[in-house]
């Protein structure tokens, strides 16, 4: 969400204000860092090859968010 504060656009002491929801930087630490390092370490416990573990690490935060997508209303 984006807010803007000040007279119009071209004012020079306007500024933006970003408003970030809660959720929004839970669900990245959430998916990204802990998810992303959770597929990391299975696929080196698997597969043992660290392009695989890269790989992983990148596609499976976005798997489960496009998972759990489906099921929020």
């Amino acid at each position: 969400m984006l807010l803007r504060y000040g007279k119009n656009k071209t004012d020079g002491d306007a500024f933006i204000v970003y408003v970030i929801p809660s959720w929004q930087w839970k669900e990245f630490i959430a998916f990204e860092l802990i998810g992303g390092a959770a597929f990391y370490l299975l696929g080196k416990l698997i597969v043992q090859a660290e392009w695989f573990c890269v790989a992983a690490n990148i596609a499976g935060p976005q798997m489960l968010k496009y998972l759990t997508a489906s099921f929020r209303v």
